[in-house]
């Protein structure tokens, strides 16, 4: 077990408390106290709307703007850390899109969520300098913009888990955020994390034989007040983890150190929604990479920049790679393509047990097909 992990000083603690203030404020449209903790030089750093020197009002136009589009979307705060003058969030974003704005699509009536990394910088108390980790393309999909992907497709196998599991376990699918069927086990996340009435979120994975249902692992967090960690877990050594699967496996592009690097029970979530599990385990981990690695040849990770606290570790980076095989649909280019994103880790003994991601695939898009566009900025 690592060393105990450092106490959370006084100045990350209020930064904390502030930028829990700032999220509340864009639940209640709050805008003055957006005005009151945003810093005059305050920059964003959007996937789609790239750079931005927006100062309080451009952040307040920029999120009202949105809630004119979802006037009920709102986000909880599952996990919130803070590194020297760092804070990082996941931040999900629930709600309909139901409102109508001046260069938006007409609205769906329909679900408009999706999952947010988010890193913050804070000069004297107030928010100085933001990066969104989001994958808008699952934004635009539900916006009605973009195709949205078909449903997965599950073997004989995983069926009869996902049958095992509603016989066995539960036969209430309302009771979970997700219930996701694999070859060998079930993932379950519960409860609703769009209920606002939840307070914690549990991980729970079952595997079914002749005996019946066995739950081989579970953990669980509180998420309001948002989790910060374990505290029997010391941050650096969650980086230094960390560190090793970027350099071994991610920028190596060797997924032969992936069993020495991850928890058996590894649970990745692509878009950073905290019930999605579309990966599972060693095996998952090497079919995700591998499957980015067949499209972009030699991908490497540059502009590495980590933020600790506990057994949580959020990295911004940026990704280059040759494109050489079709990529959703598009044909390869052989040329290079570079794209941004935002991940948070979690750390249990001391190998990578669930990976929040995001990046930007519109980008992606764009530079195979420029003709595609690159779409407008909302969020």
């Amino acid at each position: 077990m690592a060393q105990a992990g450092k106490p959370i000083d006084d100045v990350q603690q209020a930064n904390k408390t502030t930028a829990v203030r700032f999220i509340h404020a864009f639940n209640t449209d709050d805008w003055d106290t957006v005005r009151e903790v945003v810093a005059e030089g305050f920059v964003f750093h959007h996937p789609l709307g790239g750079t931005v020197e927006a100062g309080p009002e451009g952040m307040v136009s920029t999120w009202a703007g949105f809630k004119v589009l979802s006037p009920d979307s709102w986000h909880p705060i599952p996990v919130m850390i803070a590194d020297g003058e760092y804070v990082t969030v996941l931040l999900p974003t629930y709600g309909t899109f139901t409102g109508q704005g001046e260069h938006s699509p007409p609205p769906t009536g329909g679900r408009l969520d999706y999952g947010m990394v988010n890193i913050v910088r804070f000069e004297d108390g107030r928010l100085a300098e933001m990066w969104f980790g989001m994958d808008s393309l699952a934004e635009f999909q539900q916006m009605g913009v973009a195709p949205m992907p078909p449903p997965p497709e599950l073997s004989a196998a995983a069926r009869a888990n996902l049958s095992a599991f509603h016989a066995e376990v539960s036969a209430d699918a309302t009771e979970f955020d997700n219930i996701v069927p694999f070859e060998d086990v079930v993932v379950a996340v519960s409860p609703p994390q769009a209920d606002q009435a939840t307070t914690a979120r549990l991980l729970e994975i079952y595997r079914f034989d002749a005996d019946g249902a066995h739950r081989v692992y579970e953990h669980q967090m509180v998420t309001n007040p948002p989790y910060e960690g374990s505290p029997d877990t010391d941050g650096e050594a969650s980086r230094a983890v960390v560190q090793r699967w970027i350099k071994d496996v991610l920028t190596g592009n060797d997924s032969s150190q992936i069993d020495a690097l991850v928890s058996p029970h590894l649970v990745i979530h692509p878009t950073a929604m905290p019930g999605e599990a579309r990966f599972y385990g060693p095996g998952g981990a090497a079919a995700w990479l591998e499957a980015e690695w067949r499209c972009f040849a030699d991908l490497t990770l540059f502009d590495i920049h980590s933020v600790t606290q506990r057994d949580f570790v959020a990295v911004r980076w940026g990704a280059r790679g040759t494109s050489q095989a079709e990529f959703m649909g598009l044909p390869a280019t052989g040329g290079t393509v570079e794209f941004t994103g935002v991940s948070l880790y979690r750390v249990e003994d001391d190998r990578v047990a669930e990976i929040w991601d995001t990046r930007n695939t519109l980008s992606i898009l764009h530079q195979l097909n420029p003709d595609l566009g690159a779409g407008g900025h909302h969020h």
